[in-house]
């Protein structure tokens, strides 16, 4: 296609003939047009043309005066009719094409911006000296430290760098070639700058588009080298000109080495010796075109951000490998590769996945605080809230940021005191090697994560959230009993209350036999039992059976209102997002009515959500870490705010419904022996779990709230399900070791903060709403001969 506009035939030039359009058919001169000019617009040029060349009109031939113009002058109207003479140098642009116009007006204005800027280039020109963009003389890194809510105490510190320099002549010419097509092919032809991206970058600013330039492969050394992260044409001018610099004074096979040694290629790679290992396990030198490429293509885009997933093969795989083409193809045509060998290149079969610490690999995690307290896992939280902050993620590893975190330093030391094995008075003390607990504590009224301990290795496996392992989300643990808040949510939205009754006793329905684990009948109400003494007491049947009536739809629905994120099925292990548009649950499926009793695993930190949302009378606030983000000053020891936190409460369930699941949940603590200090109300829930095909447990929970804290404490194996034992031998259980260690947490966690109240019983829902059929069984009357009272049926008792 030709420069001329878009045109279906020919050189994209349309003529016209030498008589058209002329008129009283004098020729045109044999001239055409070019571009697409209006026909209209043309005829008005060539009578302007021949008007002004026409003879005068004959002698004596007189003027017609008109009413309302000077005497001579033609009128209004015929004035208005009149061709008119075009503006010198506008008929050129009206006879150039949309395009070439856009073009044009383009590059004028980069033009006048880069004059605007020139003082700032001479400046950067004359003064920035080339060879502070040596390797070895560029500055060190700063670290970015993280803080407790307090500011002071330092939890995790992250800029330790995962390089190393290896010569560039130790590459075949085919990898180095691969790792730099997709950004640069002309690498070896230009003189390191990019005037298009200069262009772009100008016209961008000033638009608000695209602020990704395309730029050279020197240009984006030089950017690495300065950490200059604006996006703007004096950004672009500056890095312009000292890759025009550095391109006189290095040569091609030096740049490349400080480019290829220096640039970040994701999973905490820095190199692409480092690279090479990260993900083929083998030495830059011996990588195959195709892996080279995959590396070529992954160097775009390394990590996922919050408008897109990157080109790691792991997190965006089709992206990756159309990326991965692309490089290819830019090989051959840069004459790198002929058509046989661009066409006989496979994808790599075998791609190392990405590590279970990748998150803390990814961000230089250095150790643990000056405190000792194990808080790696939250900086898998950090990275993930930080996606969408307007500044790039791979600058705030090493750009001496303050990040401070929500992380209360007197909580997280409650939790791991009561929670992780080999603390001073922890109560996993002595438990067995396979058993394994979490913690996660919630401010309810703010969201803000008060605690976090996801198992003993910062760097491996979260026991408190979600992990990516051989691909993929894994974390959850089935709540058990506990789960019941959810469903009891659901049938008092759904028009039940907590006087509305149910038959307790286990039953089978189809292929399943629904049972209280291992219990009967309560003698206390029989066969006629409130949802109310169905939860304090925690009975499965009723759970299953007002499921089954209301759909689990609602069930998951209120779960998802709280603050339950994902949901695994047991059946074929898969993840659900519940808060995904697509996610679709019908009245039984992909989740059974068995989720009315808590079969379903869920991670810990989004019960303690769902329990932290209750407390607060139904308004959800999204879990998050980060208080705030601060950059250096240059030049000072000041830190400036570039992120501050954003609270946005909102009302996810009706608070009569809250209320009244906090009414009931009060109950429950001090029946299972596990009241707080003094008189402070608080709510609570145990759950229990038992492993396949045994009647042992594997998993136990216990999660309640104050109104200052909610906290969610899981116990259960380490690896494969397995059953779990408290350290007396006895079957794990939510009021067991789960309890004891939310007690202890919550007990010094609280210390020092005021009572407060849980707001009064509000009776939402309809007694008489209930198991369709049951009726009250009659009760026999006060008689004084035993002989003469009237008999009744026993009461039937099955397992609970």
């Amino acid at each position: 296609m030709s420069s001329y506009g878009d045109y279906p035939s020919g050189d994209g030039r349309s003529t016209v003939s030498d008589e058209a359009y002329h008129p009283q058919g004098v020729p045109a001169q044999g001239r055409h047009r070019q571009g697409r000019v209006d026909d209209d617009e043309y005829m008005r040029d060539v009578r302007d043309r021949y008007t002004a060349s026409a003879p005068p009109p004959p002698a004596g031939r007189a003027r017609v005066p008109v009413r309302d113009g000077a005497p001579g002058e033609p009128s209004p109207e015929r004035r208005a009719a009149a061709p008119r003479r075009p503006i010198p140098g506008i008929g050129f642009l009206r006879r150039l094409g949309k395009s070439r116009k856009r073009k044009i007006l383009t590059i004028a204005f980069a033009a006048f911006i880069i004059l605007f800027g020139s003082t700032a280039i001479v400046v950067t020109y004359f003064v920035d000296n080339v060879d502070m963009l040596r390797p070895e003389n560029l500055p060190n890194a700063q670290v970015t430290k993280i803080f407790a809510d307090d500011g002071k105490t330092q939890l995790a510190q992250l800029g330790t760098e995962n390089r190393e320099t290896i010569p560039m002549s130790i590459l075949p010419d085919d990898v180095k070639h691969a790792l730099i097509a997709g950004e640069d092919k002309d690498f070896y032809n230009h003189h390191g700058v990019s005037i298009s991206g200069i262009v772009r970058a100008a016209w961008n600013n000033i638009t608000g588009g695209d602020t990704q330039g395309a730029s050279t492969i020197t240009q984006q050394y030089v950017k690495i080298a300065t950490k200059d992260v604006e996006m703007s044409i004096f950004r672009k001018a500056r890095e312009a000109v000292l890759a025009r610099k550095l391109e006189d004074n290095y040569d091609k096979e030096t740049i490349l080495g400080f480019y290829l040694n220096n640039v970040y290629f994701g999973r905490g790679a820095i190199g692409v010796q480092v690279a090479a290992r990260t993900y083929f396990n083998k030495n830059a030198k011996d990588l195959t075109i195709a892996e080279a490429a995959v590396l070529g293509a992954v160097v775009r885009q390394p990590e996922e951000t919050a408008t897109f997933a990157g080109y790691d093969p792991q997190l965006n795989a089709e992206a990756a490998k159309d990326r991965w083409g692309y490089v290819l193809n830019n090989m051959k045509d840069a004459g790198w590769l002929n058509d046989a060998d661009r066409n006989a290149q496979q994808y790599p079969k075998t791609i190392l996945p990405i590590r279970k610490d990748a998150g803390n690999a990814q961000w230089g995690l250095k150790g643990v605080g000056q405190t000792g307290l194990v808080t790696g896992n939250v900086v898998n939280y950090i990275a993930e809230e930080l996606k969408a902050a307007p500044y790039n993620i791979a600058d705030l590893k090493q750009g001496g940021y303050r990040i401070t975190t929500t992380i209360d330093a007197k909580a997280q030391a409650a939790a791991e005191s009561a929670a992780r094995r080999g603390a001073p008075g922890s109560l996993m003390t002595g438990q067995k090697a396979n058993v394994m607990a979490a913690l996660v504590a919630i401010e309810p009224k703010t969201g803000r994560v008060l605690a976090y301990y996801g198992g003993d290795d910062a760097t491996g496996h979260d026991y408190a959230g979600k992990n990516i392992e051989n691909g993929q989300l894994t974390g959850g643990h089935p709540a058990g009993s506990s789960f019941k808040i959810y469903t009891l949510a659901a049938a008092l939205q759904d028009g039940y209350s907590l006087d509305s009754h149910f038959n307790p006793a286990a039953f089978r329905d189809g292929d399943f036999e629904i049972e209280n684990a291992g219990r009967d009948v309560d003698e206390s109400c029989g066969t006629y039992c409130t949802l109310e003494w169905a939860t304090v007491h925690s009975y499965n049947v009723p759970f299953y059976k007002v499921t089954k009536l209301m759909g689990v739809d609602k069930v998951t629905a209120m779960a998802k209102a709280a603050g339950i994120t994902t949901m695994w099925n047991t059946g074929d292990g898969k993840a659900y997002d519940l808060t995904s548009k697509t996610f679709k649950q019908t009245a039984s499926s992909p989740f059974y009515y068995h989720a009315g009793f808590g079969q379903y695993p869920i991670t810990v930190i989004d019960h303690a959500s769902g329990v932290a949302t209750f407390a607060n009378r139904g308004i959800y606030n999204k879990p998050h870490f980060v208080l705030k983000v601060e950059q250096p000053v240059v030049g000072t020891d000041k830190f400036t705010l570039v992120n501050g936190e954003k609270l946005a409460g909102k009302q996810t369930i009706d608070q009569g419904v809250a209320d009244d699941v906090n009414y009931v949940l009060q109950k429950i603590p001090g029946a299972g022996g596990h009241t707080l200090s003094g008189s402070r109300p608080v709510t609570g829930k145990t759950g229990t779990w038992q492993c396949q095909q045994t009647s042992h447990n594997c998993h136990a929970w216990f999660v309640g709230a104050t109104k200052q804290i909610a906290a969610a404490v899981w116990v259960g194996n380490v690896g494969k399900e397995q059953a779990v034992y408290e350290k007396s031998g006895k079957d794990i259980s939510g009021a067991g070791l789960p309890g004891n260690i939310w007690e202890k947490f919550m007990n010094a966690a609280n210390k020092g903060t005021a009572e407060q109240r849980f707001a009064d019983k509000a009776g939402v829902g309809d007694p008489t709403k209930q198991e369709p059929g049951l009726q009250e069984p009659q009760k026999p009357g006060k008689c004084k001969w035993i002989f003469f009272c009237p008999t009744t049926e026993p009461t039937r008792r099955g397992r609970g």
